[in-house]
Order: C-alpha cells, then sequence, then structure tokens
C-alpha cells in the first residue's frame, strides 16, 4: 500500500494485502487494466468495490485521489498475473487425455496462495538428458 500526494485512499476501506478485487461499481474486474479504466473513469467520485478475502466477499466504497499525471488512483499495488511451474506428462491429441503434475503458487509477499482461474500451456524445448544416479543428486 502507498500514499498518493500525502492521502491514502485505501485507509480505513477494509482492503488488505491478499484481498483479490472482483467488481468496481458492479463492473467485473478480471485484470489490472479493468480495475485501472474504471478507477480513471470515477473521475474522483466514490466508488464501490467488491472484493474477496478466505473465500468470503465484503463491499467497501473509496474515493480515488487524482495524481500530477491526471489519472485517479488507490494508492496499492495491483497485480493480475502469476507465473508458475507445473509438468505436463503426456498428452494424446485424438482422446485429449492428459496427465499432468502442478503445485499451488504463493504470493511472494502474503505468503497466501494466489487464486487462479486460468492457465495456459507453453511448448518447452528439451536441451539435453543426463541420466541420474541413485544416491547423487543431480545439480547444474
Amino acid at each position: 500500500m502507498t500514499e498518493i500526494q500525502g492521502e491514502k485512499p485505501y485507509k480505513n476501506s477494509g482492503i488488505e494485502e491478499g484481498d483479490m478485487i472482483i467488481e468496481i461499481n458492479e463492473n467485473v474486474i478480471t485484470c489490472t487494466q479493468d480495475l485501472i479504466y474504471n478507477v480513471n473513469n470515477s473521475n474522483g467520485e466514490s466508488i464501490n468495490i467488491k472484493y474477496i478475502r478466505d473465500g468470503k466477499e465484503y463491499v467497501t466504497t473509496m474515493a480515488p485521489i487524482k495524481t500530477n499525471e491526471n489519472e485517479y488512483k488507490l494508492g496499492f499495488w495491483v497485480r493480475d498475473g502469476a507465473a508458475g511451474i507445473g509438468t505436463l506428462t503426456y498428452y494424446e491429441p485424438s482422446t485429449k487425455k492428459y496427465a499432468a503434475l502442478g503445485h499451488g503458487i504463493t504470493d511472494i509477499d502474503t505468503g497466501k496462495l494466489i487464486n487462479i482461474s486460468s492457465g495456459e500451456l507453453l511448448t518447452a524445448k528439451i536441451s539435453t538428458i543426463i541420466k541420474g544416479k541413485e544416491g547423487i543428486p543431480r545439480r547444474n
């Protein structure tokens, strides 16, 4: 959380680190750009924010502050992307069956698991395979 021109629009709003903003003035927020657009369109008027914390929905009201760049801000840092690692073991296109191994992604600032609604497979290039030996871990 940060200050804008010495002010804290989020102060006493109830929003905390790790909360997920899902609506502003009943407009669904799916990414950071949605949030920026809706906050700027407020023209500094109070906005209703619906957010989720620990699986429960909450609503608060906040008045964005105008910056020197003629933008409106709420005073907190928002991010909408996360990169994680999973391993796709196999995929059979004709049957559309696959097997995969993955893990939860933890937010570095809050230590909480990040809620992720979608993802994508990325292609990988195998550059080498080195057979391991029992009892001897492989280090790069």
